[in-house]
């Protein structure tokens, strides 16, 4: 029997009946006003002199609703916001009100870093309690004649920094950018999380729902389902716990839970054979199959009165993960094998959580054709987890590296206690997500074996239904083994040959890559404008730095990635064609990083690009930039993952055709044309692809050596079955030579570079362009080449009536090279509430570089 599947897409997580978040409410700096808990925590008191604030919102995000600082993302704003400020404690304060006879809690669902909570008048938990960033807590709301409440939170920020002179010291277990961006201000100390009031009719409340599937095939499945009953009243209470399941039915228990305590409630198939589900609806991650998800109820009726009811949804889906021969880690996803090809998240500098665009980065990275992403240490809301659930894309939590959560050689007891208690209260909310594939509960390091055993019990207690992996590094646990994964770079720019010849040494493609990628990302021409003033475009200054990382980083500036773009490709004279050209190298480097591991599938086990996004504007680590614009990262790192791609090796000139589906394909043709500067053709041949099978690469043919063009263009096409993809190479006859024996954890030098400077001898070209409103946000757009000059690394962009780009949008291809009289069509998304199209704009190298 088939289970009938959610609609509910809007329902969250682990939603109370009667739960609402805290939105609305006060803050102020405890150097402005001298602030008493009792008396702010009356709902009497009137802040005067307190910003309004909307919740959640760290101190600096509070402060930048209210105006208080220019845009600190623009040129060096940031530079000029003292810390000083935010060394003292910042108070905040919220109203509400409770029904009448009810039990009433709040939830605390991210403190930064310490707190003393007041309510109604009285102190309810204090900084030895409230403590730890990635920690929920519970506080009690005891009724009152009027039902209206008053709660004062006062916030002390945390010291944990991955770098500088006085950074090994600070062990507060919280969040860091380690390099990836400056540090903000206040350390995103405050209410970083939700503040949830949940109001029951009861004393008790269902808390934390998991649903764990065995497989034995795909035609079965064996669910069980587990939750906590928490009784928060001050006498044993019984009650009937019932289960609803859309399309299965609904299951019940007796449970009995004594005064302020908790229980684990189990459904098991074993004694409810109602969840053994024949023929299911699976979850699988989006290019496996349908990500289905499915509604689960769980109320608590005592004698009646419904005292709780949550409403979640979950995934019949199983994972493991495995050492193959070779000793590289390998996952499934219902026993199927699948190439993990994802890319780092980070979050906004303040911890700003917007759900539209949430929303719109997951249409990202399924646009880009990946499957996972990787949380270094930063736990996103609960909307994000419910995002990924539905789109179908895994997810990589784990701590953080470099900082305090690394630093266990001076962990007190004390320390220790709030690490594993914010693993338990990570694990708990995380285990109901079928996106989740794996903890990493060590980054670049692993824990110590006691450290470590800590961990793996809360694991075991917590019920974690997931694999899990010790460390990102190649290191072996006395405890769990092998890693199996490695993270050996590189972090900068490497040629497109890297990772087909490293075959064994570092970052190639071999194994499992829990972080590397080409490195250095340039801001296109657009979004560079948008971040710093026009004066400062060109030359490259301080203001260009200062979008790089962080600077205390290695990666502090472009130093390795100019001059292997200057040798390559040739100086730049201005911002626009530096930036044009940055674009090709990018474009160019990431589809050799993706195609490397997918052509090498499963010699390749996964790969997590470094990264997927920017917590601000910046030059670094990005296949899209923080105004949602996209250069040559992400339409290189898009082609190179599509469903059926042709791919030309670097390091032997053999050609592949990698299938990314769960099907088999028969009677593809694969042509490859070369053809010099002038569009004159070179060598041509086809390649027939009589079988390919599901989730597999093929070696198809070989490109001949070819000398008598120094700079030439290969075009692969693969047609046939519905499948109808261009690949276009720009190549160079002198290679891009590896010092091997100069390689760093970050990049390997090159002592010779490839010639592709003939490039910018392109002639200047005039192209048409054209589009057509297919639908509502959906358009057809069609560039032609009229001219006999080949147009190389066409960019198309689609501007609202004020002349700006309209972002986000989806296109089908981009940065296509045009042969003479050829023209082509792409497609492009946007959102519903989209500005409308005023015109369809070009740019081409021709007339850049």
């Amino acid at each position: 029997m088939a289970l009938l599947v959610a609609v509910a897409l809007a329902v969250l997580a682990h939603v109370h009946a009667a739960s609402v978040p805290l939105v609305r409410c006060s803050m102020v700096s405890s150097a402005s006003q001298s602030v008493d808990g009792a008396s702010a925590s009356q709902a009497s008191y009137t802040p005067e002199g307190w910003y309004d604030v909307r919740l959640p919102a760290t101190v600096m995000a509070g402060l930048l609703q209210n105006n208080v600082y220019a845009d600190p993302f623009y040129n060096e704003n940031l530079r000029s916001i003292p810390e000083d400020p935010f060394d003292v404690p910042w108070w905040y304060r919220c109203t509400f009100e409770t029904p009448q006879a009810a039990t009433s809690f709040l939830t605390f669902k991210g403190i930064n870093y310490k707190a003393n909570i007041f309510l109604d008048g009285a102190i309810a938990g204090n900084l030895s309690a409230i403590v730890g960033t990635f920690r929920h807590f519970d506080v009690a709301v005891p009724p009152t004649p009027s039902g209206e409440h008053a709660v004062a939170i006062e916030v002390y920020r945390p010291y944990d920094r991955a770098l500088g002179p006085d950074a090994s010291s600070e062990l507060d277990l919280a969040i860091s950018f380690v390099d990836w961006a400056p540090y903000p201000p206040d350390s995103n100390m405050g209410l970083w999380q939700d503040v949830i009031l949940t109001s029951l009719a009861g004393p008790v409340s269902v808390r934390h729902p998991m649903v764990t599937t065995t497989l034995p095939s795909e035609r079965q499945a064996m669910l069980s389902v587990l939750c906590d009953v928490e009784n928060h009243g001050s006498q044993t209470v019984s009650a009937v716990l019932r289960a609803t399941i859309n399309g299965l039915g609904s299951f019940q228990q007796q449970v009995t839970v004594p005064a302020h305590s908790t229980i684990v409630a189990t459904f098991d198939s074993k004694y409810y054979p109602g969840l053994v589900v024949n023929d299911p609806d699976l979850w699988w991650p989006w290019q496996m199959g349908t990500p289905t998800l499915h509604n689960l109820t769980l109320d608590l009726d005592l004698s009646g009165v419904i005292s709780d009811s949550i409403t979640t949804r979950f995934g019949i889906r199983t994972v493991s993960s495995e050492l193959d021969s070779r000793g590289h880690r390998l996952y499934r996803v219902n026993n199927r094998p699948i190439l993990i090809r994802g890319a780092g998240w980070s979050p906004d500098l303040f911890q700003r959580a917007d759900p539209a665009r949430q929303r719109a980065e997951f249409d990202y990275v399924r646009h880009l054709n990946l499957n996972a992403i990787r949380l270094e240490g930063k736990f996103e809301n609960d909307n994000f987890f419910d995002l990924a659930d539905e789109y179908g894309i895994l997810t990589m939590p784990g701590w953080c590296c470099c900082d305090a959560w690394q630093r266990w050689s001076k962990w007190t007891p004390e320390i220790a206690a709030v690490a594993y208690e914010s693993l338990r209260t990570q694990v708990k909310r995380l285990r109901i997500h079928p996106g989740v594939l794996v903890f990493l509960y060590g980054s670049d390091q692993m824990a110590p074996q006691g450290i470590e055993a800590e961990f793996l019990k809360v694991f075991q207690e917590e019920h974690w239904p997931n694999a899990l992996l010790s460390t990102a590094s190649a290191l072996t646990s006395p405890l769990t083994g092998p890693s199996g994964v490695k993270m050996s770079g590189p972090y900068s720019w490497v040629p497109p040959v890297y990772w087909l010849q490293d075959t064994h040494r570092l970052g190639g493609a071999f194994g499992f890559l829990t972080e590397g990628g080409p490195g250095e990302a340039p801001l296109t021409y657009e979004s560079l404008a948008a971040t710093i003033p026009a004066d400062t475009m060109w030359p490259m200054g301080d203001e260009w730095s200062w979008h790089m990382g962080n600077p205390l980083g290695v990666f502090r500036n472009l130093r390795f990635f100019t001059p292997p773009l200057y040798a390559r490709y040739g100086p730049a004279n201005s911002a626009a064609e530096y930036l044009y050209k940055a674009q090709v190298s990018l474009y160019e480097g990431h589809r050799a990083f993706f195609e490397g591991y997918s052509r090498n599938k499963y010699t390749s086990t996964g790969l997590i690009q470094w990264m997927l996004n920017n917590a601000w504007p910046e030059n670094l680590w990005h296949l899209y930039d923080y105004y949602l614009g996209h250069g040559g990262s992400y339409f290189g790192t898009r082609k190179a993952c599509e469903d059926v791609h042709p791919i030309y090796s670097y390091d032997d000139g053999s050609l592949w055709v990698v299938n990314s589906l769960y099907q088999n394909y028969s009677g593809l043709l694969l042509s490859a044309i070369a053809r010099n500067l002038t569009g004159e053709i070179i060598w041509a041949e086809n390649f027939t692809v009589d079988a390919l099978c599901a989730d597999c690469p093929l070696q198809v043919g070989q490109v001949p050596k070819l000398t008598s063009s120094t700079t030439y263009f290969l075009r692969l096409t693969v047609t046939g079955h519905n499948v109808d993809t261009i690949n276009d190479y720009w190549l160079s006859t002198k290679p891009d030579v590896l010092d091997w024996d100069n390689s760093t954890f970050y990049t390997t030098f090159c002592s010779s570079y490839a010639d592709l400077t003939a490039l910018q001898r392109l002639p200047p070209v005039n192209l048409t362009i054209y589009g057509g409103r297919q639908g509502p946000g959906y358009y057809i757009v069609t560039i032609g080449n009229p001219t006999d000059v080949v147009a190389f690394f066409v960019h198309l962009r689609a501007v609202d009536d004020r002349g700006e780009e309209i972002l986000p949008s989806r296109w089908t291809d981009n940065y296509v090279t045009l042969f003479p009289g050829e023209a082509r069509s792409v497609y492009v998304q946007f959102p519903l509430d989209s500005p409308d199209v005023s015109r369809f704009s070009y740019e081409v190298y021709n007339n850049v570089a």
